[in-house]
This record gives structure tokens, sequence and C-alpha cells, in this order.
């Protein structure tokens, strides 16, 4: 059994317990026939990981069939309303929505990964999935790469050696000198742009939330279709309103 990065034997119950609720969240519900032949796990096995994550509370039994419970929305939102970070950036993300109209992120680097703590959907923006927990290669993103450029040089070996380079739309960077190049574009000009790099159609436009020591604390991101964001002008608007909502973040860090 493969070792975790810092050396820890990984338990192979969690591990198994872990894909099967990410199975039902990706495909809505399954039952232990389903689940079995998903993964090539016993029936018993699944059978009795189901029916303990259910007497847990987490999933729910319809029938035969599990589902994620409403009690994971519960932990969800204990970790929103205990993230500090979170409370400060969530009211922004939502102002730079509603005056934009273009869906609005903010990511933090967990685990090696750009993850949306907080999101909200413009009424002009493309209707994805995205919810906050979210996560992606932080090669792919405005958000992940303006928050890599900040990370210390052996922080950003790690994460690469880790999650790779691989490749999500038809301009994501796969190569390394190209991945330090756009890195230290962004340490110049203070902000990331995402030319079809995690979606095809996307564009993307990232700034990072610096602390004193211009460490990161994460990045803000608006996203859209690149036909209408790649226009000069509008793309000159985005920027400067990125860029204020920045400060306004880093002014409340402060306090």
């Amino acid at each position: 059994m493969a070792r975790h990065q810092n050396g820890t034997k990984p338990l192979k119950s969690v591990r198994t317990a872990f894909k099967i609720i990410e199975h039902l969240k990706e495909n809505g519900s399954g039952s232990v026939k389903e689940v079995s032949q998903q993964f090539g796990f016993p029936k018993s096995t699944v059978h009795t990981h189901l029916s303990t994550l259910n007497q847990l509370g987490y999933l729910a039994n319809d029938n035969g069939t599990y589902r994620l419970s409403f009690r994971l929305v519960h932990l969800g939102r204990s970790i929103e309303e205990s993230h500090d970070l979170r409370q400060i950036v969530a009211p922004v993300v939502e102002n730079i929505a509603e005056e934009t109209g273009e869906r609005v992120y903010f990511a933090v680097e967990e685990n090696g990964l750009a993850t949306n703590i907080a999101i909200t959907e413009g009424e002009k923006s493309i209707q994805h999935q995205f919810l906050p927990g979210g996560q992606t290669r932080m090669h792919t993103t405005a958000s992940g790469k303006a928050i890599l450029a900040f990370l210390p040089p052996e922080k950003v070996d790690e994460i690469v050696r880790r999650w790779g380079m691989p490749p999500q739309a038809p301009n994501t960077i796969t190569e390394r000198e190209e991945l330090n190049a756009s890195l230290e574009s962004i340490r110049e000009d203070g902000i990331a742009y995402a030319r079809e790099e995690s979606f095809k159609g996307m564009f993307e436009i990232g700034k990072p939330i610096l602390s004193d020591d211009e460490r990161p604390h994460g990045a803000l991101e608006i996203a859209g279709p690149i036909k209408r964001l790649d226009d000069e002008e509008y793309c000159r608007e985005l920027v400067d309103t990125v860029e204020k909502a920045a400060n306004e973040i880093e002014v409340n860090l402060l306090l």
C-alpha cells in the first residue's frame, strides 16, 4: 500500500469509505451492486461501508439505494461558519458578482489544490455546478496560479510533484518552464489570467490576497465566457474591480 507524503501508511478502510462517498456525490446515489461494480470491491465490503455510513447518519438509505444525507450539509455549514477568512471574503465575493454579473470565487491552497471557500453566481454567469469546497489542480486556474506565484519555491515543487500538470482544457499549462514563466509574470503584474486553461471557452482573472510578508492567504477570481471577458476594455474594468476588492480584503484582514 502506498504511503502518504509524510510517511504515514493510509488506512485502506478509510480510503474505501471516501471513494464510496465521492462516487455517491458524483452520481447522486448508488446501490451495493452498482458501487461494487464501479470499484471491483466485494459486495460484502461495500454493504458494510454503506451500512456503517448510514448508521452514522452520513448516508440515507432509500430501499437499498444510498445517497449522501443532509448531515453532511450541516458539517459543511459548520466549517463555513468557523472559517475566519471566509467570513471576510464571502461578502466581497457576493458584491463583485452582483456588480459584474459574473461568477466570482475565492480560493485557498489546501493539500496542494485550489479549494473554493466562497463562490457566487452572477446573473450573467454560465451555470455550472461549482460549490464551496470544490477543488482543482492549481496550475489550471487563475486563482490557483495567483496563489502559486507567491508560495515558496519548494512548496510549488512539492505541489507539482504530488499532483502533476495534466491537461484539463485546450490551453492548460503542462510544462514546468511555461508555468514558471507564467508565475513570474503574475509576480510582476499582480494579476493572473487563464484563457481556456481549466474549461474550454472560459476566461479567468485572478488576484492574490497577500499578507504583509507577501505570503498568499488565497486569491479572488472572476470567471466567464472568453468571448465576453477577453474584450480589452471589459477585461480592464474587471481587473480594476478585482484589485479594489483585494485591497478591501487585505485591509479587513489587518483589523
